[in-house]
């Protein structure tokens, strides 16, 4: 089916979300002769792009400027969703994408803003808040995921268990889990032959890093959910057992969720002269490029992108046993998937890594070998396809895009309220 003129709105809670995951579906989408805009809270706070940096915003997709909602204060979700009901009345889109759990949700309430518009309104959840374990805080999230989807045409999810734990709570809305390796990862920029043995240890040279010492990293929000604390401390074990180990930590702090560290325990990350703590990135290859090994315990994922990297770099991983991170890594091929979130177990899984150079460059190769599953392309032709069969089946679900303009004429009139 064209997508001549069709008109697609992402929704994602910052500038970072999609510059990170999405352009390869606004631009595929592009190629095809549709129109894509993307309605955006602000960047996150030292994630903004540096000017010629490769992460600048995409040529041809329209910005529209949404309040800051991420933080879950309902005052702002509402000042939001009526921002997005706004943009959704004068950009005229025929279909509205929300991407990760705060977009689904804003974009479930903008729809009555927008007064229920006849278009197809999908929602991705990358990972469900609310199956990471029991409490209230996990029931609340359980419930909004709950809500939000029932307000949706079509719920996408990125593993099949994710699948198993929606449908029942949202009835006959249907979910479509993707056929690629979650949003997949570019190969071209985690390749490792973009990085020669000799610049990798020069590199590590002028990190204070000898040929020796093996390496952790850890890439990723600083939260305990993502394992933070336990591959911090099970790093600590490792260089308490006697290894010349050092830890890289490539990311930043979460004020919406606690790192699992006490405020001890982060000082004495600074004062560690192994630990090289690099805050945000926007590419982290380099990063990958000088490590040995990468650990991400984390319980809750969608399928994680940080693992996929590192495979595609040919660095072996140290995960648990949790849904997403075990669809990714291939226990005792390219990394250990522990049996449960423990600093000991990672410390051991260390070790044994460490201290055998052999098994480290067979994981490796294996990882290299596999890296083709993991290619973005394969996300953003499944994405195309869905969208494709939506709005061909539209009229069976009692929409009627006609009635949605999606002319490109009177574009002036309907950008307006996007450049206020």
């Amino acid at each position: 089916m064209s997508v001549d003129g069709k008109r697609l709105l992402l929704v994602v809670p910052s500038a970072t979300s999609f510059l990170t995951f999405l352009t390869g579906v606004a631009e595929e989408w592009r190629r095809l002769g549709g129109a894509v805009a993307v309605a955006t809270g602000p960047d996150l706070p030292g994630h903004e792009p540096e000017p010629g940096a490769c992460a600048a915003w995409p040529e041809g997709i329209e910005r529209l400027p949404l309040p800051e909602f991420r933080m879950g204060s309902p005052l702002a979700m509402l000042r939001a969703a009526r921002r997005l009901g706004q943009h959704v009345n004068f950009w005229r889109p025929d279909i509205v994408h929300g991407h990760f759990a705060a977009a689904v949700f804003l974009a479930a309430m903008a729809r009555t803003f927008a007064g229920n518009p006849p278009l197809v309104w999908m929602g991705t959840f990358h990972g469900l808040h609310g199956s990471a374990g029991g409490g209230v805080q996990q029931g609340i999230a359980s419930a909004v995921e709950r809500w939000a989807a029932r307000r949706m045409t079509q719920v996408c999810v990125l593993n099949e268990e994710d699948r198993a734990v929606l449908q029942p709570r949202i009835g006959g809305v249907p979910i479509h889990v993707h056929a690629s390796c979650g949003v997949g990862c570019d190969l071209e920029r985690f390749d490792t032959a973009r990085f020669p043995a000799a610049a990798r240890l020069a590199a590590r040279h002028d990190l204070g890093l000898s040929a020796e010492t093996f390496v952790l990293v850890f890439v990723g929000r600083q939260t305990a959910f993502k394992g933070f604390d336990a591959a911090v401390r099970g790093y600590r074990q490792l260089r308490a057992s006697g290894v010349d180990a050092a830890l890289v930590i490539v990311g930043s702090p979460d004020n919406l969720h606690g790192s699992g560290l006490s405020a001890a325990e982060y000082s004495a990350l600074d004062c560690d002269p192994h630990v090289i703590r690099t805050g945000w990135q926007w590419d982290v290859s380099p990063w990958l490029a000088i490590a040995d090994c990468c650990l991400l315990p984390s319980v809750r994922e969608g399928m994680p992108v940080s693992l996929m990297e590192s495979l595609a770099m040919g660095v072996p991983a140290i995960t648990v046993d949790s849904r997403g991170c075990r669809d990714v890594v291939r226990d005792g091929v390219d990394g250990f998937v522990l049996p449960s979130l423990s600093p000991e177990g990672i410390a051991r899984a260390a070790a044994m890594l460490g201290s055998d150079m052999r098994w480290r460059a067979s994981m490796r190769a294996a990882a290299i070998a596999g890296r083709g599953r993991f290619d973005r392309a394969s996300y953003a032709a499944d994405q195309i396809v869905l969208y494709q069969e939506l709005m061909r089946n539209a009229h069976c679900l009692g929409i009627d895009l006609e009635a949605s303009p999606s002319e490109m004429g009177s574009r002036q009139r309907r950008s307006t309220l996007s450049r206020s």
